[in-house]
């Protein structure tokens, strides 16, 4: 009786580690999703950012422009008009544009890696996006770092700081 007890506790015990191990298995096929939330995907907003921040094709230059100003915190917008990274204004905007109409050396934004970080103490999302420039002849290899934020008028993500490596 004593050894049907045990035989039985015994084969219990197997049945229930060999389901342990097949349930622990199956969550190591699982994959961690990209980093997203109800304000927006933090890896397509940076890549995006960092694309249109570097566009100097006159075609898409418009866009990009008025892209940046809604992807960026108010704070960030005066800060790139003040380095004449973001147009002040239309009649600059055009300037420019003609400005790159004029280049032979077309150039193109490769991004190739997107790192997100820790939320730091200032609550800002650092994130780190690396790619190259691609010319005729000739690469050049990029790296920024963005902390992301939410924008408190549209709660959506925006970049509020840009830092280049």
């Amino acid at each position: 009786m004593i050894s049907r007890i045990l035989n039985l506790n015994i084969t219990v015990f197997c049945i229930a580690t060999i389901l342990l191990g097949v349930s622990l298995s199956g969550c190591q096929k699982v994959s961690v999703p990209r980093v997203s939330s109800k304000f927006g995907n933090v890896e397509e907003v940076s890549s995006k950012f960092v694309m249109h921040y570097l566009d100097t094709d006159p075609k898409t230059f418009a866009s990009s422009q008025a892209q940046l100003k809604q992807d960026a915190s108010p704070g960030l917008i005066q800060t790139m008009q003040k380095a004449g990274v973001l147009a002040k204004d239309d009649k600059a905007m055009k300037a420019k544009q003609s400005q790159l109409a004029k280049r032979k050396d077309k150039e193109s934004v490769a991004v190739q890696k997107v790192e997100v970080g820790e939320v730091a103490q200032s609550g800002l999302i650092p994130v780190r996006v690396s790619g190259e420039i691609q010319k005729s002849a000739s690469s050049t290899p990029f790296t920024y770092t963005l902390g992301l934020g939410i924008r408190k008028d549209n709660n959506k993500l925006a970049v509020v700081t840009i830092t280049k490596q």
